[in-house]
């Protein structure tokens, strides 16, 4: 088991890519955000290549989410992947309840795999789809 590594959110290299912006890019919707979250969660090439992209550019927020056991990393990596990919903050989330419960299999299938990675890189246990759920909602940071 890797060791809970912590981070200040000013540290975390999601921060400033707008991962936490409350407000849609220019020119899109609320509305808008959700389907193109749905959209990037169906494309799974695309999701995988994203995913890379934030273990390779996001070092600081990967060490400090994906070592965090009490939290939804399967939802945090697809929430961070399509911020890196197209700036659209985890706010918009809600378009994964727009995928059909095949489609959320194979995205969270995708997420863990892109996790999963990240672990064996970093000596981590791997996990399944079972044993990769939050243990709790407390002490999330």
């Amino acid at each position: 088991m890797i060791e809970r590594v912590y981070y200040t959110w000013d540290e975390w290299e999601c921060y400033p890519a707008g991962f936490f912006d409350e407000h849609p890019p220019k020119g899109m919707t609320f509305d808008d955000c959700q389907n193109k979250y749905a959209e990037f969660l169906r494309n799974l090439s695309l999701f995988r290549k994203a995913g890379y992209k934030v273990l390779n550019k996001w070092k600081n927020s990967c060490e400090h989410n994906l070592t965090n056991g009490s939290m939804n990393r399967i939802a945090w990596m697809g929430q961070a992947s399509m911020c890196i990919e197209y700036g659209i903050s985890s706010k918009f989330r809600g378009g994964y309840h727009l995928l059909t419960d095949a489609e959320k299999l194979a995205a969270d299938s995708t997420s863990l795999k892109i996790i999963n990675y990240w672990m064996f890189l970093h000596g981590g246990e791997l996990y399944t789809l079972e044993t990769i759920k939050s243990k709790t909602e407390a002490n999330l940071y």
